[in-house]
């Protein structure tokens, strides 16, 4: 009787295991399929990559400065008589522009003086020569080796052409000073400092202003020694873009001055800009002491990469590859500038660069370029 109550109960036990094992596998889970796993790797972004010719260019700071720059003085001595009204500071003036007028009485009485003595050497030399000429009439019958130089007039003759050429001297001189009684621009300028006024009498020396040439200006552009590695050869010739945040202008590299400043170590270019007050164009006015943004246009590559510089590290990149896996790759990198890194090395065209690298990444480690599907996100 026990044994068959035992055997009864072992059964209904054995019974019980079934139908729990039974139950256990209709309400248990399917196992996650083999493209939601895939799914459940962490998403990156990826950029195609193809190489470009590419030229480099360099992006430098300069002061705007008058290539030519004048202080004003006399060459004679005057009253100021008369100031031009644009001969003030900031006044603009232009080429040959009478700036001020020395009273010039005392220079139109030399001038006079002069002119009347080289009439009167002319008149002398005239009658020494009608002399020279009947003198060698009256002695016309006697030998040459009987007639003297003294008896010819020779040396009257002489001295009457040395006094002409003297007071042509004078003359030239008398109106070289009438004319410097008029100061006058050198060129088209901008007047920076006056120290006349009218009625002040001046000598020869005396400062009467100070000049900057607004037909070009230069800037000193310092530059550091590995970026000369990215300019032509040629220096000169080299197209530049002056920026500010208003405006842009055209200029060219003139030369290389050919030294490496002791201090800073840098070598200078030096950029020309023509008419930077605009007087003959209609382009944007950049002034004198303007510190302006200069770009330099330098040597071009023929094939790079340019990468965003936030996808490299340490030299590397990760690529991804056709398993969807990840792949660190060094590079070899020419320059970077702003947010862009130039490659010529350990790249080629049509791979995958990965803009958004995952956290702890591995090489070899798998990776989505897919949104995720928003069953798959739940169940995150």
């Amino acid at each position: 009787m026990k044994t068959r109550q035992k055997g009864l109960i072992a059964g209904a036990a054995f019974g019980f295991a079934i139908i729990a094992f039974i139950t256990i596998q209709a309400t248990a889970k399917p196992p996650i399929q083999k493209d939601k796993a895939k799914n459940l790797a962490p998403l990156v972004l990826t950029e195609q990559l193809q190489a470009q010719p590419h030229r480099f260019e360099l992006q430098l700071w300069a002061e705007v400065k008058p290539k030519e720059h004048t202080t004003l003085t006399p060459e004679v001595s005057g009253r100021i008589v008369a100031i031009d009204p644009n001969f003030i500071a900031g006044g603009v003036i232009t080429k040959g522009t009478v700036m001020a007028q020395l009273d010039d009485a005392d220079y139109q009485v030399a001038l006079l003086s002069a002119q009347a003595a080289v009439a009167s050497a002319q008149a002398a030399l005239a009658q020494e020569q009608a002399q020279a000429r009947v003198a060698e009439q009256e002695l016309r019958h006697l030998s040459r080796e009987q007639i003297s130089a003294l008896a010819l007039r020779e040396p009257q003759l002489l001295s009457a052409e040395a006094m002409l050429t003297s007071a042509k001297a004078t003359l030239q001189k008398a109106q070289r000073d009438l004319q410097r009684t008029r100061i006058t621009a050198p060129y088209d300028a901008l007047v920076v400092k006056r120290q006349i006024g009218l009625g002040q009498v001046v000598s020869a020396g005396t400062p009467l202003g100070e000049l900057y040439s607004v037909e070009q200006a230069e800037l000193y552009v310092p530059v550091a020694s590995f970026d000369l590695a990215f300019l032509p050869e040629e220096r000169m010739g080299i197209p530049a873009e002056l920026r500010t945040e208003q405006l842009s202008r055209s200029a060219t590299v003139v030369r290389d001055l050919g030294l490496v400043n002791s201090q800073t170590r840098m070598s200078h270019l030096v950029v020309q800009l023509d008419d930077p007050y605009s007087l003959r164009s209609q382009q944007p006015v950049i002034r004198f002491g303007q510190y302006v943004e200069v770009r330099l246009a330098g040597r071009v590559e023929d094939k790079l990469y340019a990468i965003p510089q936030d996808a490299l590290y340490d030299g590397k990149v990760w690529l991804l590859q056709d398993d969807m896996t990840m792949q660190h790759q060094a590079v070899e990198v020419v320059r970077q500038t702003g947010r862009i890194a130039y490659v010529r090395a350990g790249l080629t065209d049509g791979q995958q660069l990965i803009l958004t690298v995952p956290s702890f990444p591995q090489p070899g480690m798998l990776v989505r370029t897919e949104q995720p599907d928003a069953d798959v996100v739940k169940a995150e």
